[in-house]
Order: C-alpha cells, then structure tokens, then sequence
C-alpha cells in the first residue's frame, strides 16, 4: 500500500519528487591500480589542463571499476525512486494504490 504524502499540498500540489545519485571518484583497492587515489594524485588537480592518454584512461578505469561494483545499490536506490514517483502521482490524482 501507497502511504498518503506527508509533505502539505502548496498552491493544489506537491512538489515532484527527485532523486540524486551521487557516485564519488574514490581509490578502491580492488582495482588494478589498488594505490591509485585520484584525490592525492598530481595529475587529477583541478588546475591541471594537460593530461596524457594513460591518466585519462587510469581514471576513466577506475571510475567504470567503482561504477560496476555498485550496480546493484544503482539498481535498488532506482527502484526506491520509482516508487516515491509513483506514490506521489498516486497521491496527486487521489488514487489509492
């Protein structure tokens, strides 16, 4: 069952539901690179403009790496999304699921 929203109506209408998923760029030591850490390495600066083939393809890697270890919580975290969307729909339209 759809639980009514708990959020007060403001001018006939709730606002939308959103969800943001945020994947930080993080060293995972399973990667092939376990001491790799984006955040302390020279060339992953803010300032930096010049990067060779290897530093984009190393960082690259170990962010598709750390994005296919989390697939499953991408998944579940989608689906919860999906279902607050729907309920306040549901509720919007004063259905009851």
């Amino acid at each position: 069952p759809v639980a009514s929203s708990p959020l007060p109506k403001k001018n006939g209408s709730l606002p939308r539901p959103i969800t943001i998923l945020y994947i930080p760029l993080l060293p995972n030591a399973k990667f092939r690179d376990p001491d790799f850490d984006p955040e302390t390495a020279d060339f992953c600066g803010t300032f930096n403009d010049q990067w060779t083939t290897e530093q984009i393809n190393l960082l690259a890697d170990l962010a598709s790496f750390n994005l296919t270890q989390e697939v499953s919580r991408i998944r579940d975290a989608l689906k919860v999304a999906y279902k607050r969307k729907r309920a306040h729909r549901l509720y919007e339209e004063g259905i009851d699921a």
